[in-house]
């Protein structure tokens, strides 16, 4: 199922396995002391029912204030609410622009009646020449090198771009541009995605050509809600001998498709939630323009997070549905871009997949702040870098079927395990799980992010 705008912006689709390289370069390169981190917030509720007489910006070097202003959830001239406060802040923390986001009010006169807020960001670098190191379908022996550069702010208005040469297990060049939002008040996005790319199908071991290409168009109906409309052309080409796998029976199929999507994300963070909800719908209609290629793809994706502290409670219901009868190379799987851990190396194929999940996390190490002096990397580098640690335990279940009727419960595979979440900026999440499967088998993985 090839991603819609949303899930290439939060997987970080430009790959977080570049920023932990970046990142522990910034560790080699410091030196051992740091200063003490930076206080928490102090008690913003003090300012509640406080006119907000002026919000000042301050930090933003490259950033446009209009970019930070979008995102809060308050102006001038309406009373002060410490949970839009805290709201705007998780909003802001959210666009993975800034090491650090505080909020700062101030009474601004004698009866102290009104209050002026400053919102104080420290940016992180934008523009990032990179080597690629990329683990295909998350699996270490499918390693993808190359290089290429991503720029995260682009022109301070916090556009997405990103252009790589690959060479390894899926040689080719990528390229990828991301508009989050267009036309004021009307908030709508737009995205651009295209790719050359080669590999072996995944269950009959030929060798695939691609060229693939996305439009996204999408709108903000809240800013929590939005709809999109993709458009996706993939052209497919195989050797002559390979033809048969074919849908149309020759060395090349091109297969449009356009996918309707919704996404709901009322998660407090993106990268590590600890309250809220998820809900990514998908509806894909396959094959346009080629009778031989007629087929349907129903998408479904529901998160929900409980804080009950100090624990954090997390639960996924996933699935993905056909209709039709589907290519070779578009075959739905479990088993490389998603996975149950303690099955990790184990693919699944079919046309129909469901997957549980459910776990609980808890810190281990509070979130802090950190300054270090670096010999070799400029402050925006060392400034305000964040590092926490969190243990979790998790049980994840799935099945693949042919068909809906062979479902069932008692034939799911189940792993469950351990595992321990630093928490970083840049990559936002390195994870350390110890997984095992139902006759107590472990494994060992290390991932960036967090599966949900």
């Amino acid at each position: 199922m090839k991603p819609n705008l949303k899930n290439l912006t939060e997987s970080k689709n430009y790959n977080a396995q570049k920023y932990l390289i970046i990142f522990l370069l910034m560790l080699f390169s410091a030196t051992v002391w740091a200063q003490q981190p930076s206080r928490p917030d102090g008690d913003l509720s003090l300012f509640n029912g406080k006119i907000i007489k002026d919000v000042v910006i301050v930090g933003n070097k490259h950033t446009e204030p209009e970019v930070i202003r979008r995102e809060l959830l308050f102006k001038t001239g309406q009373p002060f609410n410490d949970v839009l406060i805290k709201k705007s802040k998780r909003r802001l923390e959210n666009l993975w622009l800034f090491n650090r986001v505080e909020f700062i009010p101030f009474a601004t006169s004698n009866r102290g009646d009104s209050v002026s807020v400053i919102v104080a960001v420290t940016e992180r670098w934008y523009f990032f020449p990179f080597p690629v190191f990329e683990v295909q379908d998350r699996d270490w022996h499918k390693l993808t090198y190359g290089f290429g550069f991503a720029h995260t702010n682009f022109r301070g208005w916090n556009e997405k771009l990103v252009a790589s040469l690959q060479f390894g297990n899926r040689p080719g060049i990528k390229f990828s541009y991301l508009n989050p939002w267009l036309a004021g008040n009307l908030h709508l996005f737009i995205g651009l995605y295209f790719r050359t790319y080669r590999l072996n199908n995944y269950s009959y071991d030929f060798p695939e050509k691609h060229v693939y290409a996305v439009v996204h168009l999408g709108k903000y109906w809240t800013r929590d809600f939005f709809t999109e409309l993709s458009f996706t052309r993939d052209q497919i080409t195989v050797d002559g001998k390979d033809a048969h796998y074919m849908a149309t029976q020759s060395k090349r199929d091109v297969n449009y498709g356009l996918t309707l999507s919704s996404l709901m994300d009322y998660r407090d963070l993106y990268a590590y939630p600890s309250k809220g909800w998820y809900l990514n719908v998908q509806i894909s209609k396959m094959g346009l323009f080629e009778p031989k290629l007629d087929y349907w793809r129903y998408y479904f994706d529901f998160r929900k997070y409980f804080n009950v502290k100090p624990f954090i409670l997390a639960g996924r219901i996933f699935t993905i549905q056909t209709q039709g009868k589907l290519p070779v190379y578009d075959r739905v799987y479990i088993g490389y871009s998603e996975r149950i851990r303690g099955h990790f190396n184990e693919v699944f194929a079919g046309n129909q997949a469901v997957i549980l999940g459910a776990a609980v996390r808890m810190p281990l190490i509070p979130v802090r702040y950190f300054t270090f002096k670096s010999l070799l990397l400029p402050d925006v580098f060392t400034t305000n870098v964040k590092f926490g640690v969190n243990v979790g335990a998790f049980v994840e279940s799935g099945q693949v079927t042919q068909t809906r009727r062979q479902f069932a419960l008692r034939k799911m595979v189940t792993g469950y395990g351990v595992g321990l979440h630093f928490l970083l900026p840049y990559v936002e999440v390195l994870r350390l799980d110890l997984a095992f499967d139902e006759k107590w088998h472990h494994q060992f993985i290390v991932e960036i992010l967090m599966p949900f």
